[in-house]
Parts: structure tokens; C-alpha cells; sequence
């Protein structure tokens, strides 16, 4: 059977959040939690984090997930191809979860991995729909356009598409069935993503901070699956409160958590 792998890359550092992904709710850090996402999505053969510290492997181990040490890597991205070449038998495709996404569903890594078995020169990730006009003029919530087949035509930090007129409720409800928030998911086939990795950032990169720019110029397709909304990642202390109470009713549900270390 064709393999189809996911890594999750882990870093400690965080700029606007350090160490983050340590952070606890209900007994499990961050990392553990996207870990068991992960690991409750059908199609995948095996789910990894790849690290370069040893905090997180420890982490890791603990909770018993399969560990990939990496050195000091730019991105998740690089992360993420530094340790499929760790991984036997070789994947043919891997998605990159990012470990700060405790509640993202199932379903949705799911639906980019069965789009993402169908193509060998295409990445593919995912949207859904924008909540609100706030969210549309948010620099922080990513927006993706995409043509009738899929394909992304567009990403930025800015309201798109734009409109003659401000950015205003008015304008947003004109364009709302026509941009979704992008969700930071992506699959590749491993070859495309080696090649994707050798090129170099571009200018559009760059300005935007949005990696997948390189690709867009490189006249590399990206596919974006609809899903339904999906929780928001946790890049602040905010995100963390907003998150907390319901993965406390989610573990309040299931079977007790591992008691160690204190909730922060």
C-alpha cells in the first residue's frame, strides 16, 4: 500500500507564545493533543513529531508518540522533509500538521489526505469558512481564493478579494462565499516537496509571510479542500483560553489523562 506519513514539526521557541506546545489543559500539553488528532484520522500509516528539542522529545515519549530528531530547521516546512528522510519504508506523501492545533478535526486531516493520494505534482491543504467580517480584516487569520476546480489563486493577510469598496461589513458580506480562511494543513507528495523546499523565498513570499507564495510563482498548484469551520490554532495565551474550556469537556468525556506536571 502506498505509505502516506504525518509529521507533525515541533519547535520550542515561539515568539509571541515560548514553549507553547508544553502548555497543559486537562492534564495533556498542546503537543499531545494534536497528537491524538492526528492519530484519530483514518488514511494515514503513521504519525510522527519531529523535533530539535529535547524537551518536546521527552514530551513525546511520554505520551507515547514516535520521535524524529532534527537539527535546527528554518521552517516547518524544512522540519517536516528533514524527517521523512528518517522514516522506512519511505512515504510517498506527507502532511504536515502543525502541533499547535489541539482541536482541529479528524475529518479534515482525513479529506486533505484523500485528496492528496490523487496527485503527484500538485500541494494540497484546506479552508473554511470565514466567521466574521472581523476575522476577514484580521492580518492573523490567513484568506484564501481559489478558482472553480480548486486550485488557489490567492493568499494574503489582507481582506481578499478586494472589492471598490472599504473594507467594511457591507463589503465583506458581498465576498464571503467567495474567499474561506485558510487552515495551516498542507500535504505533498515527497518529491514535489523536496523540489518546493530547493527553491528560493520570493519577494511576494517575503512581504506576505506566506510561504506559500514560493509555490504559486514557481507554477506549482495548490489545491484547496472546503472543509467546515475548524477550530483556531494556538498562537497566544488568548488562544489558549479560548481553547480551554472545551478540551476540558472533551477530556471531562473520555478517560483520565496523565497527571504529570502541573496545568499552566
Amino acid at each position: 500500500m502506498d505509505r502516506l506519513a504525518i509529521v507533525i514539526p515541533a519547535r520550542l521557541d515561539s515568539s509571541r507564545f515560548p514553549a507553547k506546545l508544553l502548555r497543559r489543559v486537562a492534564g495533556r500539553t498542546i503537543l499531545e493533543w494534536t497528537w491524538s488528532r492526528a492519530v484519530a484520522a483514518r488514511g494515514a500509516t503513521g504519525v510522527w513529531i519531529a523535533t530539535d528539542s529535547a524537551e518536546i522529545e521527552l514530551e513525546a515519549i511520554a505520551f507515547g508518540a514516535p520521535v524524529i530528531r532534527t537539527g535546527a530547521c528554518a521552517t516547518g516546512t524544512d522540519r517536516v522533509a528533514a524527517a521523512i528522510d528518517s522514516i522506512r519504508p519511505a512515504p510517498r506523501w506527507v502532511i504536515d500538521l502543525q502541533g499547535d492545533e489541539p482541536r482541529i478535526e479528524p475529518t479534515v486531516i482525513e479529506r486533505v489526505a484523500e485528496r492528496l493520494r490523487g496527485v503527484d505534482e500538485a500541494i494540497v491543504t484546506c479552508g473554511s469558512p470565514l466567521a466574521s467580517y472581523e476575522d476577514w480584516i484580521d492580518p492573523d487569520v490567513v484568506k484564501v481564493v481559489s478558482a472553480a476546480d480548486g486550485r488557489a489563486l490567492s493568499f494574503s493577510r489582507l481582506p481578499i478579494p478586494g472589492t471598490r469598496a472599504r473594507p467594511d461589513p457591507a463589503a465583506f458580506a458581498a465576498v464571503r462565499g467567495l474567499v474561506l480562511q485558510h487552515i495551516g494543513l498542507y500535504g505533498f507528495p515527497c518529491g514535489l516537496l523536496r523540489r518546493f523546499l530547493a527553491l528560493s523565498p520570493t519577494k511576494l513570499e517575503v512581504v506576505e509571510g506566506l510561504e506559500q507564495w514560493r509555490a504559486l510563482e514557481a507554477g506549482i498548484p495548490i489545491l484547496v479542500v472546503p472543509v467546515e469551520w475548524s477550530a483556531p490554532s494556538i498562537d497566544t495565551p488568548a488562544d489558549l483560553e479560548r481553547a480551554r474550556p472545551a478540551l476540558e469537556a472533551e477530556a471531562a468525556s473520555r478517560a483520565p489523562a496523565r497527571e504529570e506536571g502541573p496545568e499552566l
